[in-house]
């Protein structure tokens, strides 16, 4: 059964999972105009090849995450990142999201998977259903960075439209 995370910032920066950092302005929005191009490469991928196109739907969640944590100002530590990210979005997006965060959780532990276990296998439903949560995922991200800073000029999705 999967778990939202409830870990605030303040706990994960206590318990050493996030260090402060300026905000950059410049990596968010990079970090978002790549989200974006990952879902259209995941998109491109779906009947060609099912693991790639869930890794690039994952990759785009990662990113966005990652974009999130730097426009509150904190960046991941070293170890364990890629949970530190989910952990991260959950205490922000809180449990009104918790289906789309305890997808990605899933998503993350199925890509770990793929990699350290390649007969892992991947259907063209699953590379779908991790399609359609990295999509509602990075937009949700992108509207809350949005929302917490209106007066930034973002066009993250404008010439990514997926």
């Amino acid at each position: 059964m999967m778990m939202i995370y409830r870990e605030s910032e303040e706990n994960l920066l206590k318990e050493g999972f996030i260090k402060k950092c300026p905000v950059d302005w410049k990596a968010i929005k990079n970090l978002m105009r790549r989200a974006y191009m990952d879902l259209k490469t995941a998109k491109r991928n779906i009947g060609d090849d099912e693991e790639c196109a869930y890794s690039y739907a994952y990759n785009a969640m990662l990113r966005s995450g990652l974009a999130l944590m730097f426009s509150e100002g904190f960046r991941p530590e070293i170890k364990d990142k890629h949970l530190t990210i989910v952990k991260f979005a959950s205490s922000l997006l809180g449990s009104k999201f918790k289906k789309v965060i305890n997808d990605y959780d899933f998503m993350r532990r199925k890509r770990h998977r793929f990699i350290y276990e390649p007969d892992i296998p991947c259907s063209r439903k699953e590379a779908e259903d991790a399609l359609k949560t990295a999509k509602e995922f990075v937009d949700i991200i992108g509207k809350l960075i949005k929302e917490r800073n209106p007066q930034a000029e973002f066009d993250f999705g404008k010439n990514n439209k997926f």
